[in-house]
């Protein structure tokens, strides 16, 4: 018989296993993310720096809350999918807390560059409409800021807006060089599936045409070991043996 060692896998790893790596990394940021937020703002209302209202607080440990049972209790779903409600639970969760976070600029911090995470999400994993789209969404949203923002101090609206404008921009760009990436990744990844699955049918066919062959055929690999034998070959050595 054909020793297993010689056989090659039948069954290539499966195409949404590199997808499942990634939607648990980007899981496990989103949990790190809102554990910092809990702790940042928990050590900026203690040192007393600058106001932190507890509802803030609050918003964010349930963020926690939520990053830490989607990465625990959910299971990614088809790549490259748009929306559905496991991203809403996810990106739109995510624009929510981070666009609170940057109008009310909790603790005197900016909040903009964690906008990175959802739209890499939506890039990475989803599809380009749902990339496009979230990058859209954080650029009304920042500029949205910029206007409440304004209404509250207009001395320097329009350095405001200028720096909204400037961030969406830069965010379009993110998800567009993501989305390219992933797209190259997903070629190559159906490229090694097609050859696996050609080495698999090339080593089905030299099978049948050694196992009918008069001659015996032994396949020995680097070490002198003989990986596979045909049935001329074996009866051969059953009749020395």
């Amino acid at each position: 018989t054909w020793l297993p060692s010689a056989t090659p896998s039948a069954a290539p790893a499966p195409h949404d296993s590199t997808f499942s790596r990634l939607w648990l990394a980007f899981a496990t940021a989103r949990a790190g993310i809102a554990l910092a937020l809990v702790l940042l703002l928990s050590g900026v209302k203690l040192a007393g720096v600058t106001p932190v209202s507890g509802w803030l607080l609050g918003m964010c440990a349930a963020y926690l809350g939520a990053a830490v049972a989607v990465r625990l209790l959910m299971r990614p779903g088809r790549a490259g999918a748009a929306f559905d409600p496991q991203w809403v639970s996810s990106i739109g969760v995510d624009l929510l807390v981070f666009a609170t976070l940057q109008f009310l600029q909790a603790g005197g911090i900016y909040y903009a560059p964690l906008f990175a995470v959802p739209v890499l999400m939506a890039s990475v994993l989803g599809s380009t409409l749902l990339a496009l789209a979230t990058a859209a969404a954080v650029a009304l949203l920042l500029l949205a800021g910029a206007w409440i923002a304004g209404l509250q101090g207009p001395g320097a609206a329009a350095a405001r807006f200028l720096q909204a404008g400037l961030s969406g921009t830069g965010f379009f760009a993110l998800a567009f060089l993501a989305r390219q990436l992933a797209l190259r990744l997903a070629r190559e990844m159906k490229a090694a599936r097609q050859g696996r699955r050609a080495a698999f049918i090339q080593w089905q066919v030299n099978r049948l045409v050694i196992e009918t062959l008069a001659d015996g055929v032994l396949v020995v690999d680097a070490d002198g070991e003989v990986q596979a034998a045909n049935p001329a070959a074996r009866a051969v050595w059953t009749g020395v043996g």
